[in-house]
């Protein structure tokens, strides 16, 4: 049984999502690097969307599995925690038998919210954030909105996710070059993806086929 729970919420927080702003009151402004705002829409580098992060305590992984929402996250000291919808997250990477493979080399820090509708031992473990009241990124990142059927061992559900991502104008923008522990050491593969023009940070292997990306 926990096995199942565990494969769900893998596949559900290895998703990637789009909307309008009209009532999210922190969209206006993007956080600087320093922890200031500004409404240039200048991406920062430091303790922001995409920066490394670690998170510590018990809850931060079940058997192995991380579970990004939960423990204590350091590393995204100016990511706007109370963005309206989200949950904070620390993506990391992870391999094994329990889950989906996810690729995010010494953390990533993210704000994200799923919704789900299927079977309840697939949903109850699948939902964060608050999917409908999500309805924007902060100023100077990018949403990326993904949909995926899963089935687990029979049992299926639809689940559905937004998350935010650091904008960009290259690859010199991200981390790439990284080194992934969990993977032996191999390379990562961030970099600065285009989808239909909107650049953003991010490794594409956790992206599914069928996402839409939105600059704010």
């Amino acid at each position: 049984m926990t096995v199942r729970i565990l494969l769900a919420l893998s596949i559900a927080l290895a998703l990637p999502a789009c909307g309008d702003d009209d009532d999210n009151t922190h969209q206006d402004a993007a956080v600087s690097s320093d922890g200031t705002t500004s409404d240039d829409g200048a991406a920062p580098v430091e303790n922001w969307l995409g920066a490394a992060c670690t998170c510590t305590g018990d809850e931060c992984a079940q058997m192995d599995v991380p579970k990004p929402n939960m423990g204590t996250i350091e590393g995204c000291d100016t990511v706007d925690a109370s963005w309206t919808g989200a949950d904070l997250v620390c993506m990391r990477s992870y391999t094994g038998s329990f889950a989906t493979d996810t690729y995010f080399a010494n953390g990533f820090c993210g704000l994200m919210a799923t919704t789900c509708d299927g079977e309840a031992l697939i949903c109850d473990s699948a939902v964060m954030g608050d999917y409908a009241t999500m309805v924007a990124c902060p100023g100077g990142s990018v949403m990326i909105q993904a949909s995926q059927v899963v089935d687990v061992f029979g049992m299926t559900a639809t689940i559905e996710s937004k998350s935010c991502a650091p904008s960009c104008e290259s690859n010199d923008d991200c981390r790439v070059g990284e080194i992934d522990s969990v993977f032996a050491d191999e390379v990562t593969q961030y970099q600065c993806v285009d989808k239909d023009g909107v650049k953003f940070c991010y490794d594409p292997r956790n992206l599914s086929p069928d996402y839409t990306a939105t600059a704010y």
